[in-house]
């Protein structure tokens, strides 16, 4: 095996395992110690790739924000119909991701809601694009239509992502309970259609 190979297979091992760790115990609480003698990886060789922990997470944060960015693009590049359909394929596209990703679902969790003070700068620059892919996204569906009076388009798309990153957490936090994950997709698929329901007619025009 060609030595490049062999560094990029150990560095890919380094980082799954980090993914599992960080994920399931957040920044605070997640162990190189750990992450050694529970995948058989020795400190030196993790200090041989990466120069501490905070370089090692900031990668695991950095894989997760890539990934779910390039989902998102290619299903917002797809999205027919009506806002209401086009936000719920939207909802519904990061709520599957992370039901096939739990690892990036965790360090999402942990990153958005409980990143170490010392890296928030780091966090907020590995998460931009995501963010304005949000914004993007939010913003196309709202312009068009005549928002209630006092409300601002801006303000608005603001709201709307805070309410999908505190629905990802939530669904984390069942996932967590050992919850069965077909059971929990169909509860959050039918909680999210009706709460759509309510943020955009509560800030739509009425029709008349």
């Amino acid at each position: 095996m060609k030595q490049e190979i062999k560094h990029a297979l150990t560095r890919q091992r380094i980082v799954d395992a980090a993914m599992e760790e960080f994920s399931r115990n957040g920044y605070e609480q997640a162990s190189t110690n750990t992450i050694c003698s529970q995948y058989s990886i020795s400190k030196g060789v993790i200090y041989h790739y990466f120069k501490d922990k905070d370089e090692l997470y900031l990668i695991c944060v950095q894989n997760c924000f890539d990934a779910l960015t390039e989902y998102l693009e290619e299903v917002s590049g797809h999205m027919r119909g009506s806002p209401e359909k086009k936000l719920q394929t939207y909802f519904d596209a990061r709520l599957h991701y992370f039901a096939d990703h739990q690892n990036d679902l965790g360090i999402f969790a942990s990153a958005v809601f409980f990143p170490p003070s010392h890296l928030t700068r780091e966090i907020t620059e590995l998460r931009l694009e995501f963010d304005e892919l949000n914004v993007s996204v939010l913003t196309s569906l709202l312009k068009n239509h005549p928002l209630r009076k006092g409300l601002k388009t801006k303000d608005t798309v603001h709201d709307f992502e805070m309410y999908m990153e505190y629905f990802n957490l939530h669904f984390k936090e069942e996932i967590d309970r050992k919850q069965s994950l077909e059971t929990l997709l169909a509860e959050h698929e039918e909680r999210c259609h009706r709460q759509l329901n309510i943020l955009l007619y509560g800030v739509l025009e009425k029709r008349k």
